[in-house]
């Protein structure tokens, strides 16, 4: 298969990564790149130092952390919605690198930061119509949703990175169409169960 194409899913799957937790996979790619797995592009050889791992494992944890406490989950996710872009812009310019500087990153831009702003949103758009189920169950539901969206992000960037180790994109897509309409449908349930409530 071309191999655009596939730099391009193993970005957008990053990219999306970013959108639902912004930190695992820039901490993903910085640890690929530290064990030479992954060449970045020259001038983001920062993201390999070992300052920017230091700074992505305390971000990491922190996400985490503030993610299980409902409204400052919600509250920060809602902030840090540029940085959602930036981010998703950013692990789709890694894949695509030895192209056109001016290319690369302008469809970076367009293509990766978008989704993961998108991405992004609509996790933050969920975690407000799930508030009032939240709340009925005690913060229990806010903890198994955390852990979903964890997993997610995380199914996401280790799916780019077969996509890009192995080439499998037929496998990498169908993976992640599966997962994008589990998501769809437990939107669509919590909308129905709040609705219901109301």
């Amino acid at each position: 298969m071309n191999e655009l194409i596939v730099n391009i899913i193993v970005g957008l799957l990053l990219s999306l990564s970013a959108g639902v937790r912004m930190t695992l996979p820039l901490l993903g790619m910085c640890l690929l790149a530290q064990l030479n797995i992954v060449h970045l592009p020259e001038n983001m050889d920062w993201l390999a130092s070992d300052a920017s791992l230091i700074i992505l494992v305390i971000a990491a944890i922190a996400e985490t952390v503030i993610h299980f406490i409902p409204a400052a989950g919600t509250a920060l996710k809602a902030a840090v919605t540029p940085l959602a872009f930036m981010a998703g812009t950013l692990l789709m310019a890694v894949p695509l690198e030895g192209h056109n500087p001016l290319h690369q990153w302008a469809f970076a831009a367009v293509v990766g930061g978008s989704s993961a702003a998108l991405m992004h949103l609509s996790v933050v758009g969920s975690r407000v119509i799930a508030a009032p189920a939240n709340m009925a169950s005690l913060g229990i539901l806010s903890i198994v949703w955390n852990a979903g969206e964890m997993l997610f992000s995380i199914a996401l960037a280790v799916l780019a990175m077969i996509c890009s180790v192995e080439g499998w994109v037929i496998g990498a897509v169908s993976l992640f169409a599966i997962g994008t309409f589990m998501l769809i449908v437990l939107t669509k349930i919590m909308l129905a169960r709040h609705e219901r409530e109301t």
